[in-house]
Order: C-alpha cells, then sequence, then structure tokens
C-alpha cells in the first residue's frame, strides 16, 4: 500500500468542475485500489460563504482543506504528491518540501491550458501575463516531475517534445522504449453505471421549455476558446424546420466570461434570445445525468485551433455516458470516436450551415438514442475511471524517481526555482493589469457619466428655455385677447346706451 496525497486544483462545491470531478474520482479509485489516500482542497477565497463550508466527506479517503490542513504532516504521511494546475502555487509550501527529494512527484498534464489562455483577452496585456504565468508554472512542473499524465496519444506527443526542449529526456530518462516511465495517458474518465432518470430536469421547468419541446445541450462553460455562436447562427436555420427545438446553455453565480455576453447579445440580434436559445442555471451533479438524459442532442462546437487539436473534450464524454447523440466540430480526439462510432455527426469549425443541417437530421431521426445504444455503450465502457485510471494505480503500486532525479536533481531545482519567481511575478503584473483595466473602466464610466450630465442640463436648459417663450406667448395672446374682449364689451356698452 502506498501513500497518496492528491492536491487539487480547484475548490470542490456542489456546482463541480472537470479538474474538482477528476481528483474526487481518481481519490475513489486510488482507495479501492488499496492505496491511503487524502485529498487536498485550496481555499475558495473568490466566495467567502464557500469557503466557510465543510470539506466535503467519502468514507474511503480522507478530504481537507488548505486552510484546515496540516501541510507539513500530509507530507509527513504520505509518499506520492499529484499535482495538476496551479497546485504548487497555491501551495508554496508543499514545493519547499518536494525540493528536499523524499517525496515521489506525479504532475497531471492532462488540460494543456497553456493553449487556451492564449485566447483570453488576446492582444491585450492581462491575457499577454496570463500566458507568462501558466507557461512559467507548467516549465516548474516539467522540470520537477518523477511522473507526468496526459489526456491522450496526441496530447503525449506534444509533452514528450516539451519535456525535450527542458532537458528531461536524456540518457537518464530514457528507458530504451516508448518512455512510458516518464509520461503516460490518463484520461478525463466516466462513471461506471449509466445515469438514471430522475424526473423533469429542464423540460416544463425552465421558462420557455415546454414538456414536449426538443433540448441541444450545450454541455459546459462558454469559453473564450470555444465557438458558441455559430450555433447561436444555427439555430435560425434549426427553428424554422424544427419549431420546438431548443438550445440551452448554462450560467453560473461566478464571475462568467466575456463570450456570455457575446452569445446573449447576438441570439437577441438574432431574436433567438429567450425563444430558441435560452440560459439556464448550472445544475448540482446529482441532476446532471437526468439532464442528459431528456435531451435531443449534445453539442459541442469550438475553433479550429491548436487548442482543439490537443483538446479532450469532457462534455462529449458526459454525452457518451448517457448515449445522447452527439453534433461537434471536427478536430479533437474525442470528435475522432464519435466520427468513428457513428456517435453524431461532424462538421466543419465555422460552418452554420453546415451545422444547422445536422442537427436538423438528428432531430428528424425518428430513433436516434436507440439505434446507437449499443456504440454508446461500448465506447463509455473504455473510458470508466477504474479503466482509464490505470498507469496512475500501476504507478503508485511501486513508485518510482525519475530517471535523472539525481543527476540533475539541483540543477533542476533551481531552474524551477526561476520559474516559480517568474509565475509570481507574471501572477502580480496580471492582477496589476487587471486593476488598471477597472480602473480605466471606472474612469470612463465617470467620463460617460458626466457627459451624460451635461447633455442632461443641456437639454434641461433648452426645455426650460422653450417653457419659459411658450409662457411668454400664452401670456401675450392672453393679454391680446382680454383686451379684446374687453374692447368688445366696452363697444357692446356703448350701443347699448345710443351712443357712437
Amino acid at each position: 500500500m502506498t501513500s497518496v496525497l492528491l492536491v487539487a486544483p480547484l475548490p470542490i462545491g456542489r456546482q463541480r468542475t472537470g479538474p474538482s470531478i477528476r481528483y474526487w474520482e481518481l481519490a475513489r479509485v486510488l482507495s479501492a485500489g488499496g492505496h491511503q489516500v487524502t485529498l487536498l482542497l485550496p481555499e475558495n477565497g473568490d466566495h467567502p460563504a464557500a469557503a466557510a463550508q465543510p470539506a466535503p466527506t467519502h468514507p474511503a479517503f480522507a478530504v481537507q482543506k488548505g486552510a484546515e490542513a496540516d501541510l507539513e504532516a500530509l507530507l509527513d504521511a504520505h509518499q506520492v504528491v499529484v499535482v495538476q494546475g496551479p497546485a504548487l502555487q497555491k501551495q508554496s509550501r508543499l514545493a519547499e518540501r518536494l525540493a528536499a527529494g523524499q517525496h515521489y512527484l506525479v504532475a497531471d498534464l492532462y488540460d494543456p491550458i497553456i493553449l487556451e489562455v492564449l485566447e483570453v483577452d488576446r492582444g491585450g496585456e492581462l491575457g499577454r501575463w496570463l500566458y507568462h504565468e501558466y507557461r512559467a508554472l507548467l516549465n516548474e512542473q516539467l522540470r520537477l516531475g518523477d511522473f507526468f499524465l496526459c489526456a491522450s496519444e496526441r496530447q503525449r506527443d506534444y509533452w514528450l517534445g516539451a519535456l525535450a526542449a527542458l532537458g528531461r529526456i536524456n540518457p537518464d530518462t530514457y528507458d530504451g522504449a516508448d518512455l512510458r516511465r516518464l509520461i503516460d495517458v490518463v484520461p478525463f474518465g466516466l462513471p461506471a453505471e449509466p445515469p438514471q432518470p430522475g424526473g423533469p430536469v429542464l423540460k416544463g421547468v425552465l421558462p420557455g421549455i415546454a414538456p414536449g419541446d426538443r433540448t441541444i445541450l450545450w454541455g459546459g462553460g462558454l469559453w473564450d476558446w470555444l465557438d458558441p455562436l455559430t450555433p447561436v447562427r444555427a439555430m435560425k436555420q434549426v427553428a424554422v424546420h424544427q419549431p420546438t427545438a431548443r438550445l440551452v446553455f448554462f450560467q453560473s453565480d461566478q464571475p462568467q466570461p466575456a463570450m456570455v455576453g457575446r452569445v446573449k447579445e447576438l441570439a437577441a440580434e438574432l431574436g433567438l434570445l429567450g425563444r430558441h436559445v435560452l440560459f439556464a442555471d448550472w445544475l448540482p451533479l446529482e441532476r446532471w445525468g437526468a439532464c442528459l438524459l431528456e435531451a435531443a442532442v449534445g453539442l459541442s462546437f469550438h475553433l479550429a485551433s491548436m487548442e482543439t487539436h490537443l483538446a479532450f473534450r469532457t462534455r462529449l464524454l458526459d454525452y457518451i455516458w448517457a448515449g445522447l447523440p452527439i453534433v461537434a466540430a471536427r478536430g479533437d480526439v474525442l470528435g475522432d470516436e464519435v466520427a468513428a462510432h457513428g456517435l453524431g455527426t461532424l462538421v466543419e469549425p465555422g460552418d452554420a450551415d453546415a451545422l444547422a443541417e445536422a442537427l436538423i437530421a438528428l432531430l428528424d431521426e425518428p430513433d436516434a438514442r436507440g439505434s446507437r445504444r449499443d456504440a454508446f455503450r461500448q465506447v463509455a465502457e473504455r473510458f470508466t475511471w477504474e479503466r482509464v485510471a490505470g498507469p496512475l494505480l500501476h504507478y503508485c503500486r511501486r513508485p518510482w524517481h525519475a530517471g535523472d532525479a539525481t543527476a540533475t536533481f539541483a540543477e533542476r531545482w533551481q531552474q524551477a526555482e526561476k520559474d516559480r519567481l517568474a509565475s509570481d511575478l507574471a501572477h502580480a503584473r496580471r492582477e496589476l493589469a487587471a486593476v488598471a483595466a477597472q480602473r480605466d473602466a471606472l474612469a470612463a464610466e465617470r467620463t460617460r457619466t458626466a457627459q451624460w450630465a451635461d447633455e442632461l442640463q443641456a437639454r434641461l436648459d433648452d426645455a426650460t428655455a422653450r417653457w419659459q417663450q411658450c409662457e411668454g406667448r400664452l401670456q401675450a395672446a392672453m393679454n391680446g385677447r382680454v383686451m379684446r374682449l374687453l374692447t368688445g364689451a366696452q363697444r357692446a356698452f356703448r350701443r347699448l346706451r345710443g351712443k357712437p
């Protein structure tokens, strides 16, 4: 039995994200494999109410939150440490202890985030510093890891190139074969049991969706590196052929990407928002399976980019788990699975007409789910957590240090320390850029408010002047009318008295 500390990159709440689900499931599988497991969660500093909630519990493994955890005791009690994303940066003491070389470090690279951040604030200062921060963060992990995980063979080729560039593929790490002792594939997984119906989730519940409507699910976030705009354009055609079709996006109560506003603006411009394009709140994890089961189509669309080429879209796995027919853009590895096994239809990125045709054709099928049921089940069985975690289970049974752990240890840690400092500096510069952007936005808002106030005052002054002019004309008119009345009355009185 090996003791394993899993350092989750994100907090775990009711609205669980992909990384938090991954670490929860890996902890479950490792503990079922006979290992002593602790899942260490970071604090949710952005949401004080959530941070005050106790850590979730599981009967098979321990769960601790950052502020409550005694990190020194945890490291003393565990041999293998698994990290992903900014885990080392969020747990600074962790990196210091790992420098002693007494632990086995597994770096989880399943999400090539450096390619995602290239689409964030493209061309802006904030996006540039975000890139520098994550590049340094990844370099630190690539220099220090004993064993690496990735999500696909395509990703593995990418990360082998990165490891080679940093000198980690060398005579000491080369095993005379395919370097599986250095990096292997552990993709995202699925529950072994299929989802179960649980009553209406969106149909007849979400305003704008009737019980008999056909829902098309966008089963994930509206990130800058994806393309939800083409599906919105396609819905203009789909709605004509299938008036009951409803495209559903999800949004949380946390700060949203700018793409959310762009999607709503486009849908409103096309007259679709609230009618054929709707937004729902993120669902608790226990309701997600039932939502997938009542849907007609699972949708995933992206740009033609390097991020797409290396992506492992977990939303496609969800559709596969639920046997939900899929329409997606070409380019990622799970899309290849969709095409190879007939799980749906792939179209070229950016082609709204082809996307509309694919959605209409799938909605027109009399039994789109039933005709693909066996194919979905066969693919889903290959991606259960128990299967995909195999390389990590193998490593934890008898963990090993990387072949160059001794020969280049001091040099690698010196470089890693520089990477950490560079990442911290970039993070600080990014926060400074964000504050500056907020300051400029507030200044611009004040300027707009002042201009608006000036315009309102000018309009008020003009209205006041015109009011006064009207009053003057009215008074003049009234004065003239009164004088004419008096004069007329005087003449009438004289005629009555017989005077001229």
